[in-house]
């Protein structure tokens, strides 16, 4: 337990991207002893627990066309990274405040506030580039050789105060002021060695992977004008105020960025605004508001992105019912990109939500013929699908989900769903059983279980499948129970 713990919190700790720099880069050396601490499959482990554990506490950002953008950026950076072959699972939490974070077993988070404050799409792959590093250097094991002081008490409740903070920055914060009185200063300083390290790697993968070097000491020098705009006042993000990014570490990130030649631009940089605005909408509180700061915007010609601004605009008029008009300021854009496929996933949603079925339909079969597989238009799809009484067509593209190892619960909701509305109760069960798991409702899982072996008394081969998954959840149940 202690050693659980001990990783957790440290993975934690180090996730926050902007701590200020400090000593040089100390590579690990060949035979680093980190390495026979724990097995990476026992480290893949205890991220689960922990992404289990925070699903409990907060519901993540599960819209499929932003989750599908996210996860294309952060394999693309994987995939240029010095570990390629390690699991990676990337999210993104609701929240306004800057801030990113990396779990033990590759597990990546960042604020929506993040994605929100970044003026580019470089910006926001030079944040998720950093935690990246700190996954493939295992900042996580290297910590753990340094903090075997820390008490159990303590690290509980550093775990305790920085999950909450995620939900809740002011409870979290207060938490964490508690718990580092206990004496763990220390091994926080510690870790500004790694974000060094975090900074020096996180470049080199960006730009392995076509994105700008200069990006990462543009977004630290944002932040620490927005850090001196506020001053000294209590209206200063927490996360400022306790990580500030300084001088120093921002121009050892603009010394670093001159050494890399200038590339040519790879990213699909209307993707990156149109999610921007997409996350914009759902967040927003008052869509009065945001919808005359759209009309403004495109009035006076004060945005980053035209487009970007009329999709947000378009958005946000349909969040309010305002199926006409928004369907009159997406239909401008798709005249000038008709094969735009957030357009006409855009377009789809309106149709359906004016009970136009067949033709949102129609727009997805014949954009899947320009994106074939595509996972956010077949989850789109699906729905629909699964609304009009079509469960078998649905059921195939699920499958052929899997197939090409595109899991994630909604897919395993939706085939509950598609499996039930066939009559096919065992494994309808069995798939939210699946969605349960993957979430980290143990208990429901196995509850699941147990109702699809009652269905599955004349399948053999069924009930065998779900008996085992059915111990493998007894057992996880058990450890997270004893956590």
């Amino acid at each position: 337990m202690r050693l659980f713990f001990t990783l957790l919190f440290v993975g934690l700790w180090a996730g926050p991207v902007f701590v200020a720099q400090a000593a040089d880069i100390d590579l690990p050396e060949i035979g680093d002893s980190a390495g026979s601490i724990i097995s990476p499959q026992e480290e893949y482990q205890i991220g689960q627990s922990f992404f289990w554990r925070l699903q409990q506490s907060i519901d993540l950002i599960d819209d499929p066309e932003v989750n599908s953008y996210l996860r294309s950026v952060g394999a693309r950076l994987v995939a240029n990274s010095d570990a390629p072959h390690l699991p990676f699972t990337f999210f993104i939490v609701p929240n306004p405040t800057v801030n990113a974070f990396a779990a033990p077993g590759g597990f990546i988070g960042i604020h929506s506030g993040l994605v929100l404050t970044s003026q580019t799409e470089d910006e926001m792959a030079s944040v998720l580039a950093h935690e990246i590093a700190h996954i493939t250097q295992r900042h996580l094991l290297r910590s753990f050789e340094k903090s075997k002081q820390v008490n159990l008490a303590t690290t509980v409740g550093l775990i305790a105060a920085l999950l909450l903070g995620i939900a809740d920055p002011g409870a979290g914060a207060a938490g964490l002021m508690a718990v580092q009185a206990g004496g763990v200063q220390a091994q926080i300083n510690f870790t500004r060695a790694h974000e060094s390290e975090a900074d020096n790697l996180g470049m080199q993968t960006l730009v392995r992977s076509g994105f700008d070097a200069q990006a990462m000491p543009v977004f630290f020098e944002r932040l620490q004008q927005t850090s001196r705009f506020y001053g000294g006042s209590g209206a200063v993000p927490e996360f400022l105020r306790t990580h500030p990014v300084t001088t120093s570490r921002i121009a050892d990130a603009r010394g670093r960025a001159v050494t890399y030649p200038l590339k040519r631009q790879l990213s699909d940089t209307l993707q990156f605004y149109l999610v921007r605005e997409k996350l914009r909408v759902m967040a927003a509180t008052n869509l009065t508001e945001l919808t005359q700061y759209y009309a403004n915007a495109l009035k006076d010609g004060n945005n980053l992105n035209e487009a970007a601004t009329r999709y947000g605009y378009s958005l946000a008029l349909e969040a309010k019912g305002e199926h006409t008009r928004a369907r009159k300021e997406l239909q401008i854009l798709i005249d000038n990109d008709r094969d735009r496929l957030s357009y006409q996933l855009a377009l789809a949603d309106i149709e359906i939500a004016v009970g136009r079925y067949s033709a949102a339909l129609k727009i997805y079969h014949d954009s899947q013929r320009l994106y074939p597989d595509d996972y956010a238009l077949t989850l789109k799809q699906v729905t629909a699908l699964l609304q009009v009484s079509m469960p078998e067509q649905a059921t195939k593209l699920l499958l052929r989900q899997l197939e090409l190892g595109a899991p994630s619960l909604q897919l395993y909701k939706l085939l509950a769903q598609a499996k039930d509305d066939l009559g096919e109760k065992s494994q309808a069960h069995s798939w939210l059983a699946e969605y349960y798991y993957s979430s980290g409702q143990l208990e429901q899982a196995a509850d699941q279980l147990r109702l699809a072996a009652g269905f599955a008394k004349n399948d053999e081969f069924q009930l065998a499948k779900i008996n085992s998954k059915l111990r493998k959840v007894e057992v996880s149940l058990a450890q997270m129970e004893k956590l």
